[in-house]
């Protein structure tokens, strides 16, 4: 997550429906603390505006995100994972949040400090394909 709140923004491409699944969720998540329970803040999940999401072919999002955002999302996939009784979460959700988390987790291995040069934005994709040459039904 360290390495997620230093990237300055990065870009999470998606279907438009795993976006709208993102941000319903990801503002419930709670990290379970000594004392009580935390909330993820409104001040550390700021996703963008419907202005700033470029709408692509095939239902398909780009969405730039901060790099404090983008630790929200790191920090709710990891944060759902238990399965107790008491979990709100359903295998599901926990299977999205497996692999949206696998996917930054990949994206930030790439990442290195900057030293104040521009370089490529990170880019996060959420668009697995069928391997088969014969994908039509």
């Amino acid at each position: 997550m360290a390495t997620a709140a230093g990237v300055g923004a990065a870009c999470v491409r998606c279907h438009r429906n795993t976006w709208a699944y993102l941000l319903e969720n990801v503002p419930k998540d709670r990290e379970e603390a000594f004392a009580a329970p935390r909330s993820q803040s409104t001040t550390t999940f700021r996703p963008p505006t419907e202005d700033e999401i470029t709408s692509e072919k095939d239902g398909m999002v780009t969405v730039s995100l901060s790099g404090t955002t983008l630790g929200a999302v790191l920090s709710w996939c990891r944060n759902i994972q238990p399965d107790d009784i008491g979990s709100r979460w359903t295998q599901l959700d926990r299977s999205i949040g497996r692999r949206v988390g696998a996917a930054i987790s990949q994206a930030l291995r790439n990442v290195i400090p900057s030293s104040g040069q521009d370089g490529p934005t990170v880019v996060i994709y959420l668009d697995d394909r069928f391997a088969g040459q014969d994908t039509q039904a």
